[in-house]
């Protein structure tokens, strides 16, 4: 049976109720909670959890116009024969309500321990609701749990309901429960590897478990504006419908206004509101805090919105339009007004509103906010001057790039550099050039980035010492770090002293990260002075971005190269890009904290890292890169599923001289070949990598490579030699011991127990344990492959009876077949064979799946006619 998620406080709080109730102490429950919240999974998991069984009986309260009278009664005793339910049957017939309290009680008082659950209390008729008064007073002298379930978000304070839980207050046998929604982290467990970003998933959703459920059934494109599963639609619908007209159209009015909305908003868009609206509260429609009113969730004010037809939206719009328009016109306000502006037809307002909103939500760090308001300009921009429009192009471009598109960022910043190349601007032209080269980079457009990046230097370098300039220089500076060119120096030195000439603070810490960012690379030092770089950064005033730049470098590096602080280095940088909104640069720091997540051992965090990436909808292949690298090892190392789509699509996002990218690629392509036994795909992925190779290479990048080269079965001669010494340089030189420790004093037990498979007996049977631990499957076959071999055993020998068979039989498969073909029981044969019964069965399944056989009768028969053949 599943566990149900964040539930178990609930079920363990029913448990001691039950206890108390099977002591002669009745109990009521009151399990509380707004719908969807999974109350009635709740209710079944506890009744499927109760031993010894006890007599459980259900009633439930329906939405109906006129509802049943004592419908719930009804239900329990449809489910019940003998004296006790008749005499009550008889009491609701005769219409004798004192009658019908007196018989329910003695109904639960025949001597048996009872459950009765009652659910969707709140659409009760009124003489239900005194029956549970009657039965509250006495509960304490029968046997029973009395489980009520309601939906409190409907249940507003002039509901019957309200006044019944009233009258329980003072109830010592009365219990309350309220089930709550799904924290994120639940919610990232269920959609772990669905394709669904689990963040929006919560944001929309608000952890609702039948939201969450619909929209994970119903795939990634239910996060999508048009996107609504038909379920939720309906449930929605289906709400709005029991409202009177007037409420339905405040609601409708609300959604218009957008997910929290002043009741005076509401009441100018649609003058019924302010009669209607404490409907829509009560109902639990919408909710209200101090100032506002709106949906609980994001998609029920989707779903309500898709209710509203064309022309009548459009109209609700322009009052809302009207009403925003007033003067003083707040600047909080401005990304509205060009919303409802948009959705009116009115184009001169969202030039007017969005242009100001984009600019006040990028100057106040909201970079998605602004790419969009960008955007929704731009869309109305065709009749506006080309000096004017380059300059939305270029900050859609910008905020579109810190916000994690970058593909949207490149489209809109080539045309950006045309239309500046039209008008005769080289320096404007030369600085998109420079921008574009920076963001070609994380599309895995390495040669385009180089060339785009040298192309800005040719057209800025005649135009004197400006900051465009300075900037082009740090671009080079930083594309040549990251592939180890020793023209990094020269090019950050030159931007360092134009930085100083020009007092600018941002190109000053972008130029003295470049020279560290390179000694890191190419040789593991500069640590220190990177980090100290980074760590002022972040401190300074307005060079947040730049900070996270730097940040997101110190944790890719410290990732690859399994450095002891990345931790910590991964935290401070996602808790900075996140604080400062800048999203492309945190799904970047996330990437690389799936793969320290993955060097650490703590695989179900790395899944959930990679996840959160790889669900996200625009990512470039940097992003992509290092989360599809931890998510292909993991599912490789469990041997759980296979993983050439996800390393080959990691691998199309490479170029073959880009070391930096294509190394983790090759070597996981290695690795997962090898633990599935194919040596020479392996050392064939490795060699291909190492071909990329230079006498400057990052030696961690190398030495990664060269391992899967040797364990493969080849010494890698087609490496440069490098001088810093890795673990892997140990590896390589038959340390074993030293790497294992090496590996283990930088937290990363998988890559200790592989360098143990180099050593001896004792080192192979660690490592065995230390993959069992992990849940490293594929590894364990192959730590026990080598004990084999060390123990005199073999593999290959195997491996050469087994394809010498014509049916591809193990010798102890031909031996189990002949004893199925003497009639030989499981038990027989392994007391024959000296083996476990559970081995036999293994064996024997084994032996009927490679003979295509259904059953031991039909191996028998194909024994007696193959066998004397095959001896």
């Amino acid at each position: 049976m599943d566990r149900l998620l964040e539930r178990d406080t609930v079920l363990a709080d029913l448990h001691r109720c039950w206890q108390d109730a099977q002591l002669s102490r009745g109990r009521i429950v009151l399990l509380r909670g707004e719908a969807g919240v999974g109350k009635t999974t709740v209710i079944n998991r506890f009744l499927a959890g109760l031993s010894p069984r006890p007599r459980v009986v259900r009633g439930w309260c329906d939405p109906l116009a006129t509802p049943r009278p004592l419908g719930p009664l009804l239900d329990v005793l449809g489910g019940l024969s003998g004296e006790r339910p008749a005499r009550v049957r008889a009491a609701i017939d005769a219409g004798d309500p004192e009658a019908i309290y007196a018989r329910v009680v003695g109904l639960f008082g025949d001597g048996h321990r009872w459950v009765c659950a009652i659910e969707d209390l709140h659409w009760a008729d009124g003489a239900t609701l005194d029956l549970l008064r009657f039965l509250a007073r006495r509960i304490d002298t029968v046997p029973v749990l009395l489980m009520v379930s309601y939906r409190d978000d409907e249940i507003g304070p002039q509901h019957p309901v309200a006044v019944l839980l009233g009258d329980l207050v003072t109830s010592a046998a009365v219990s309350r429960i309220t089930l709550g929604p799904l924290s994120a982290a639940a919610v990232a467990h269920l959609a772990a590897e669905s394709g669904v970003n689990a963040e929006a998933l919560h944001r929309i959703t608000d952890g609702n478990p039948f939201f969450v459920t619909e929209v994970l059934a119903a795939g990634p494109t239910a996060l999508h504006e048009d996107g609504l599963p038909d379920t939720i639609a309906e449930a929605v619908v289906g709400r709005l419908a029991r409202l009177s007209r007037t409420a339905r159209e405040t609601a409708q009015a609300t959604a218009v206004c957008g997910p929290r909305a002043h009741p005076a908003l509401v009441a100018a868009v649609y003058p019924g509101a302010t009669a209607a609206l404490s409907e829509c509260l009560d109902a639990g429609v919408l909710v209200a805090d101090a100032d506002t009113v709106g949906f609980r969730h994001e998609l029920a004010r989707r779903a309500t919105i898709d209710q509203i037809p064309d022309y009548q939206r459009k109209v609700l719009h322009q009052r809302a339009l009207i009403a925003l328009e007033n003067p003083p016109i707040d600047p909080n306000r401005l990304a509205e007004l060009a919303f409802h502006s948009d959705k009116a037809g009115d184009t001169d307002a969202v030039i007017r509103y969005g242009a100001a909103a984009a600019e006040r939500a990028s100057a106040l760090g909201a970079n998605r906010q602004a790419a969009e308001l960008y955007a929704l300009v731009l869309r109305h921009s065709d009749n506006i001057p080309s000096e004017q429009k380059v300059t939305w192009l270029e900050q859609h471009a910008f905020s579109s790039y810190v916000s994690g598109l970058t593909d949207t960022s490149v489209e809109w910043l080539r045309e950006a550099i045309a239309v500046r190349h039209t008008l005769g601007d080289p320096l404007g032209e030369g600085d998109n050039l420079r921008w574009l080269s920076h963001m070609l980079y994380p599309l895995a457009r390495t040669t385009e980035a180089l060339e785009a990046g040298r192309a800005a230097l040719r057209l800025l370098e005649d135009l004197g010492p400006t900051r465009q300039l300075a900037w082009a220089l740090v671009n080079l500076a930083e594309l040549a770090a990251f592939g180890c060119d020793p023209a990094c120096a020269d090019y950050a030195a030159r931007a360092l002293a134009l930085g100083r000439e020009l007092d600018d603070p941002a190109v000053l810490v972008r130029a003295r990260c470049s020279a560290p960012l390179a000694a890191v690379a190419c040789s593991d030092t500069g640590w220190d002075q990177l980090e100290a770089v980074w760590r002022e950064a972040m401190t300074t005033r307005g060079l947040s971005a730049h900070a996270a730049v730097a940040g997101l470098m110190v944790c890719w590096f410290a990732a690859l190269h399994h450095h002891r602080s990345a931790d910590d280095f991964v935290g401070e940088a996602s808790a900075f890009c996140k604080a400062h909104d800048v999203a492309t640069f945190h799904a970047l720091v996330i990437g690389a904290a799936a793969l320290v997540a993955l060097h650490r051992g703590d695989w179900a965090r790395a899944l959930e890292h990679a996840n959160d990436v790889l669900t996200q909808p625009k990512m470039s292949p940097s992003h992509r890169h290092l989360p599809l690298v931890t998510l292909a090892l993991i599912h490789a190392r469990r041997g759980e599923r296979p993983v050439a789509e996800l390393l080959d699509e990691a691998l199309a996002a490479t170029e073959p001289d880009d070391l930096f990218r294509l190394g983790p690629v090759r070597a996981a392509r290695a690795e997962a070949a090898w633990l599935a036994g194919d040596d020479d795909t392996a050392r064939t992925e490795a060699q291909s990598g190492l071909r990329a190779a230079t006498p400057n290479s990052d030696p961690w990048l190398v030495g990664h490579l060269q391992r899967w080269a040797q364990l493969s079965g080849s010494a890698p001669t087609t490496a440069p030699v490098t001088e810093s010494v890795t673990p892997y340089r140990l590896e390589l030189a038959g340390d074993w011991r030293a790497a294992a420790a090496a590996w283990t004093e930088r937290d990363s037990p998988y890559d200790a127990a592989i360098a143990q498979l180099g050593g001896d007996i004792d080192a192979v049977q660690c490592a065995l344990g230390t993959f069992r631990q992990l849940g490293a499957r594929a590894a364990a076959r192959r730590a026990q492959q080598r004990l084999s071999q060390l123990r005199g055993r073999s593999p290959d020998l195997r491996r050469k009876a087994t394809s010498a068979d014509p049916h591809g039989l193990t010798k102890r498969q031909r031996d189990v077949l002949e004893l199925m073909a003497a009639g030989r029981s499981d038990a027989e044969i392994a007391a024959t064979l000296y083996l476990s019964p559970k081995t036999v069965n293994t064996h024997v399944c084994a032996v009927l799946a490679k003979l295509g056989v259904h059953n031991r009768t039909q191996a028998a028969a194909f024994a007696h006619q193959q066998l004397p053949a095959s001896r």
